[in-house]
């Protein structure tokens, strides 16, 4: 599985290769990723990161991207259930996904950290969602 390292996720946070002509030209680029717990982690853990990223991009003066937080359905156990330890973010507008992504400092290092102390990347794409 090829993984393009950003924050959640590293949401969002580790530069994407920048897009030469607009692949989403009737769309808007977002990154999707579903994310683990660790078995240390926590989703106060994860959450906080993602307030922790969002505050970093609002301080370098980006204020266009949006980050949204959602739970996994699972169906493994027969009725669909909340999981317990799969967590989907979106991040709308990603800076990355259009060369304008801030260059990396020790905040952007301290919610990376947040990120990884709490939960693996294991799934992530760039889409292109409708307007």
């Amino acid at each position: 599985m090829k993984i393009i390292v950003s924050a959640v996720c590293l949401t969002a946070a580790f530069a994407l290769p920048a897009m030469a002509a607009d692949p989403c030209p009737n769309g808007q680029v977002a990154i999707f990723r579903i994310s683990t717990l660790k078995p240390t982690g926590t989703r106060a853990g994860f959450d906080k990161a993602v307030q922790d990223q969002i505050a970093w991009y609002r301080g370098k003066g980006v204020s266009n991207n949006k980050i949204v937080v959602a739970g996994v359905i699972d169906f493994s156990g027969g009725a669909p259930a909340l999981s317990g330890k799969d967590i989907a973010t979106i991040h709308y507008d990603p800076p990355a996904a259009n060369g304008t992504q801030p260059t990396p400092d020790d905040g952007y290092k301290a919610f990376v950290k947040e990120f990884r102390d709490n939960t693996d990347i294991t799934t992530e794409k760039t889409v292109c969602l409708p307007k």
